[in-house]
């Protein structure tokens, strides 16, 4: 909390050193303004710093994520994923995971496959509109990367997996002022 009032009196000081170099003598206008017209704004302005430059918590998501359940499908499908103004973060532990249509909207996923069982050639198919995807995969995984992007990336930290042998995960990725990271 304290962090965050201190950024906030710094914002302040800022704006108002910007409006007197821009020639607006802020000073005047704040002894003469009429205070309640400027508290609405002020808490939604607050809200929108704070969603954009929200802190991150030590287990590498961040804080507005939500854990969920990974979700249960069929023997051999894939899974549906999809947020929409939102976060919500899957670990998966020893399920068989078969790939994924995910789809990020004004939000974000993080997907942690260390801990699965992948199935060999199984399919990401991931599509963001101003949002995000963080995948974690094992490092012995042969990844295939395919993406079509506007305004946005796929970033892929795995190195190249030497072995000819390992199973295959393919990443289709078309993202729109978004992104997908691929790490370890």
């Amino acid at each position: 909390m304290k962090r965050v009032l201190i950024g906030i009196i710094i914002l302040a000081i800022g704006a108002m050193m910007m409006a007197k170099a821009l020639g607006y003598d802020i000073f005047d206008s704040i002894l003469d303004a009429d205070w309640k017209k400027f508290i609405i704004p002020g808490i939604i302005l607050l809200i929108g710093l704070r969603l954009v430059f929200g802190s991150s918590s030590s287990h590498g998501h961040s804080t507005s994520m939500k854990l969920c359940e990974v979700p249960e499908v069929e023997e051999g499908e894939p899974m549906n994923i999809s947020v929409t103004f939102a976060g919500n973060a899957y670990n998966f532990r020893d399920e068989n995971f078969y790939g994924a249509k995910i789809e990020a909207i004004f939000g974000g996923v993080c997907i942690d496959l260390r801990g699965a069982n992948i199935k060999d050639g199984s399919v990401l198919d991931i599509h963001t509109l101003f949002g995000g995807v963080e995948l974690k995969i094992p490092q012995n995984i042969s990844l295939q990367v395919d993406s079509s992007c506007i305004l946005g990336g796929v970033d892929n930290k795995i190195p190249r997996c030497p072995d000819n042998d390992a199973k295959r995960l393919i990443i289709r990725a078309n993202c729109t002022l978004g992104g997908v990271e691929i790490k370890g």
